[in-house]
């Protein structure tokens, strides 16, 4: 026990009078704590750490108004560092817009799966694919009942355009997604088959 609180509309009160040494269970691994104030073997949490911990990492903005308010509540702003925090509240940088673009049109294809539907439409089709144009921005979009028919779309729309237009793609551009990965087809028609970074838009 590290001391004890009176509920008060809900929310428990804590006593400063009452609160215990800093001392924590064996459990708890001093390594997760780098902090440059000394964490012995005992896995004792510096005072000046302590309340960072009890208060479910709480940030160092809120920290100091905290320390403001109850003069029991220590914390050293500067010279800190919580490796917890560093996992925990670390993000992505923002994408930056891309200047490359095709030059012409089927140059280069997008292709991605959006599914599962958890409704179905009115033929049973649980998936679709877009095919977007990278040059003119055009979309396509073919719907699917499984995955497995994505190859034979892929291929049946790179013919389409043969047809159509008098052109082959350059460059298809998709996920790791297995269901795109028809390399004999590609090398045929010498389309060059490009995969994204992975966990990126």
């Amino acid at each position: 026990m590290i001391g004890l609180a009176n509920q008060q509309d809900g929310l428990y009160k804590f006593h400063a009078s009452s609160v215990s040494p800093n001392k924590v269970s064996s459990s708890l691994n001093s390594s997760v704590c780098n902090i440059p104030v000394s964490c012995n073997s005992s896995n004792v949490i510096p005072n000046k750490a302590i309340w960072h911990f009890r208060l479910g990492y709480l940030s160092h903005q809120r920290l100091n108004m905290m320390s403001s308010l109850y003069s029991n509540i220590t914390y050293d702003n500067k010279n800190s560092v919580c490796d917890i925090c560093h996992f925990a509240k670390q993000k992505h940088l923002p994408f930056s817009l891309s200047e490359s673009h095709a030059s012409s049109n089927f140059e280069l294809l997008h292709l991605d799966i959006w599914g599962l539907l958890y409704v179905s439409s009115i033929h049973g089709h649980r998936y679709f694919l877009t095919i977007v144009d990278d040059h003119s921005r055009f979309l396509w979009i073919i719907l699917l009942k499984t995955k497995s028919e994505v190859s034979h779309h892929v291929q049946s729309f790179i013919k389409m355009v043969q047809t159509q237009f008098n052109v082959t793609p350059k460059c298809n551009r998709y996920d790791n997604g297995h269901e795109f990965l028809i390399p004999s087809f590609y090398e045929s028609h010498g389309i060059l088959h490009q995969k994204s970074c992975v966990e990126t838009p």
